[in-house]
């Protein structure tokens, strides 16, 4: 296949230029010259975008169905580092190819391949803003802010200007929120554990164990977990190229492991306070001033802080994925503009829907979107990973990625393949309201189509690349890629 230095436009995009406007590079290598950022920012990015609002709601399941808190607890901790581990592995990416985290699964998909894989993930970043947007107008009426359409009108337009200025702002926001976060949940949580305001019987092991409804949290907090994974190399990407994969793998674990079970885990604490109330904004901040007075708004603003910032990620990761897909079927230029467009038109949008939908729509759909969601991205991830960590082992050519006749191909049937035999694979394991599989009907309900996706996917794929000449595309990668750093010249475009 052809190979060229110049065959998008999307490799010879202008830089970033740190701490000054708007940010220049969307899906365009990050040059060495432009890498900066710590370990600690990846932790703290993560530990705040987890431990927002909208994780009240997984951590709140497993009362609802009847689960007391230790057995929710134990649940919420299985699946969170069930989800973790792939989510802190994807992290890794980002330094050692310089791009966002969806325009690196054309080598596993092709160029029109990943076309339905983008999809996919444009439509978990837009659906967690139309989420976020809702959640933050239930936290300015339980605030008694009043006029809630309008706070999320504002508060939509202040994640579009994140998303905009991009993404060191949104490392510099979710730090300063993590601070505020962690001294706010400990107190929460001492509070909770010495002041004596857990009903009885609720960390009881013995013949407390509900094997459906556990597994069901398990499965839903690996899930919510997992859904960070399209756009964890997004802000990694910027990291210097000799970051210890291990470090960042690290960091990432603890900040996004840690972030999202403590949030998860006061909304179970909550509930299981008040175990009648289901609204869990009210909840939360009933639980809170019964363990301080005054802590609730604390703790609710905080979190609102770290969903208000985790929709300005989602819609920065969004605009990546479109361009990403713009430009697989036109080569694009990925300057300032199409980043200003793309950005507006996710969060115009989903801030609209956000607003239109029922204030209690989340409550009632949450688990439903968790499960659709799993079974979509299991596939993906695997794949993914497997490729990056045993098939080509992290070389991959950033021209030919972006190459329309380059040596990754317009559509790469190993990759399609792995995806549709693991989605077909869960499919009996399936259980939704709408659809119920026959083998998660003989497991008494209990759904794990999403731990059978993973590893048939990864296996699939790995056996279908053995037969990959991946010795072949090292030896094209070696000059493909000689210079690139010269070539990704650091300008600003107005």
């Amino acid at each position: 296949m052809a190979t060229t230095r110049d065959a998008s436009a999307a490799q010879a995009a202008p830089g970033a230029v740190r701490g000054h406007g708007i940010e220049t590079r969307s899906i365009d290598y990050v040059p060495a010259a432009e890498r900066h950022g710590r370990l600690t920012d990846q932790a703290t990015i993560w530990f705040a975008g987890s431990a927002q609002l909208l994780s009240l709601s997984t951590g709140a399941i497993g009362v609802w169905l009847g689960l007391n808190l230790f057995w929710t607890l134990a649940a919420l901790a299985a699946g969170t580092i069930l989800g973790t581990i792939p989510v802190a592995a994807h992290a890794s990416q980002g330094p050692h190819l310089g791009l966002p985290q969806m325009v690196q699964s054309r080598p596993q998909f092709g160029r029109y391949g990943t076309l339905f894989i983008w999809l996919v993930a444009i439509a978990v970043y837009w659906g967690y803003v139309v989420f976020g947007v809702n959640t933050l107008g239930a936290v300015t009426a339980d605030l008694g802010a009043g006029h809630g359409r309008v706070w999320m009108v504002v508060l939509g337009a202040v994640g579009a200007l994140f998303a905009l200025y991009g993404y060191d702002l949104l490392h510099i926001g979710q730090r300063v929120v993590s601070i505020g976060l962690i001294a706010a949940l400990a107190v929460f949580t001492v509070g909770s554990v010495v002041g004596g305001h857990i009903p009885a019987g609720q960390f009881a092991a013995q013949g407390t164990f509900r094997p459906t409804e556990f597994f069901v949290v398990v499965s839903a907090s690996a899930v919510y977990q997992l859904s960070w994974a399209f756009f964890v190399s997004d802000y990694s990407r910027y990291m210097p190229a000799a970051t210890s994969h291990r470090s960042i793998i690290a960091y990432t674990a603890l900040g996004a492991g840690v972030g999202v079970y403590w949030m998860e885990s006061l909304g179970a604490i909550a509930v299981a306070i008040f175990p009648h109330s289901t609204d869990l904004i009210a909840t939360l901040h009933r639980a809170s001033d019964q363990i301080l007075p005054g802590l609730g708004v604390v703790v609710v603003v905080l979190g609102a802080a770290g969903l208000l910032l985790l929709n300005a990620m989602c819609i920065y990761g969004g605009s990546l994925t479109l361009i990403s897909a713009a430009d697989s079927i036109r080569p694009t230029r990925p300057d300032r503009r199409i980043r200003v467009v793309t950005i507006l038109l996710i969060a115009v949008s989903a801030t609209a829907v956000g607003i239109l939908i029922p204030a209690d729509f989340l409550a009632g759909t949450f688990t439903t979107v968790l499960a659709v969601l799993g079974y979509l991205m299991a596939p993906w991830t695997a794949i993914n990973l497997v490729d990056y960590f045993l098939v080509r082992r992290g070389k991959y050519s950033v021209r030919e990625i972006f190459n329309p006749a380059g040596i990754y191909g317009r559509w790469n049937w190993r990759g399609l393949t792995a995806y549709w035999v693991s989605f077909a694979a869960m499919v009996p394991f399936m259980y939704l309201s709408f659809f119920h599989g026959f083998a998660a009907g003989r497991l008494g309900g209990v759904d794990i189509a999403f731990f059978v996706g993973i590893p048939v996917g990864a296996l699939v794929y790995w056996v279908l690349c053995r037969s990959l000449d991946v010795r072949r595309e090292w030896d094209i990668i070696a000059a493909a890629d000689s210079d690139l750093d010269l070539d990704a010249r650091a300008e600003v475009v107005a």
